[in-house]
């Protein structure tokens, strides 16, 4: 019987490390899509934690980073594994306590920020450059490939990626917590379903989509610095402050309005294909009206009234019978 079981948790190992490297390898085949693929690497990770206990998490990021090492040769992808292996560590030990979900996220949250400090520092120690002087350094390269190139309107290509440079550098730390928030919630959200298929018990999870809300504080803080924002009237401290908050309380009230408009179209019948055209381009290009929905859902209550109508329609119906 011991046997049996130090043979299956073998299969296991094996399973999971094929996994961490499958998902590691697709991450940088297709790129930039593909990209979000490395939001998953901790994932076997966590489900190793969750499943045994710490110490199996940490083999699994072990295993992965020696096998990187001797074939791959590449020291920057050491790093992520390493990195990102405190998110599944993280988020499995706070789901096998059988933490609440907001609990789970926070942790999940917290070491998301502590993957950054630990990639910069290991970029760091890789290169001997800090983080900032390796995005000053890319970027100029970025501006110098473009310059070189033959394009018909070079100043215009040049001044928008300057443009993008400069909003990516202002809204640099939002831009961590915010891949903070989803490489945890995407990890909780993806880990919690695959336990459950392994048919695990009273595995932790996150509610249904559709019922997500932020707390109404959330929304008026935002409704007050969204105005704040457009005005040049702060000095540049104040003003950096001002915009990073408004971003990240922008992206979650995002969240919160693509909620909404997922429990509208719960509500109506119509193919998986026709809610992915309507959810695609509000995602990508309305994202202004989405947070906008977000942040008036406290007071509209947008859920609440589709709700109380769909009841009446249902009791309407019932009476219809009846008569």
């Amino acid at each position: 019987m011991t046997e049996e079981k130090t043979s299956f948790r073998w299969l296991e190992y094996i399973v999971l490390f094929s996994m961490m490297v499958l998902i590691i390898s697709l991450s940088f085949m297709l790129l930039p899509f593909s990209i979000f693929l490395a939001v998953l690497i901790p994932l076997p990770v966590l489900i190793a934690t969750y499943r045994h206990n710490m110490i199996h998490g940490v083999v699994i990021s072990a295993l992965a980073s020696i096998f990187f090492i001797f074939f791959v040769m590449d020291i920057t992808i050491v790093i992520l594994i390493v990195a990102l292996a405190t998110v599944g560590i993280g988020i499995g030990v706070a789901m096998k306590e059988k933490l609440d979900y907001q609990k789970i996220l926070a942790v999940g949250v917290v070491s998301a920020l502590i993957t950054v400090s630990l990639i910069g520092l290991g970029l760091y120690l890789a290169t001997g450059q800090t983080p900032t002087e390796l995005f000053e350094g890319t970027t100029a390269q970025m501006i110098e490939d473009i310059s070189s190139r033959d394009l018909p309107n070079m100043q215009l290509a040049i001044d928008q990626v300057e443009a993008t440079i400069a909003s990516v550098r202002l809204l640099f730390p939002s831009l961590i917590i915010i891949g903070a928030v989803f490489v945890a919630g995407a990890n909780f959200l993806v880990g919690s379903a695959v336990l459950r298929r392994l048919k695990m018990e009273d595995v932790p999870s996150l509610p249904p989509i559709t019922n997500w809300a932020f707390p109404a504080w959330l929304s008026i803080v935002f409704l007050v610095l969204w105005p704040l924002s457009r005005f040049s009237i702060f000095p540049s401290s104040i003003a950096v402050i001002i915009a990073n908050l408004t971003n990240v309380f922008s992206w979650l009230l995002i969240i919160q309005g693509l909620s909404i408009i997922l429990s509208f179209m719960k509500s109506v019948r119509m193919p998986t294909w026709i809610k992915v055209l309507i959810i695609l381009p509000l995602w990508l290009f309305g994202g202004w009206f989405l947070s906008l929905l977000g942040a008036l859902d406290p007071w509209l209550r947008f859920r609440g009234r589709l709700s109380k109508y769909q009841d009446e329609l249902k009791e309407q119906r019932e009476k219809n019978k009846r008569n």
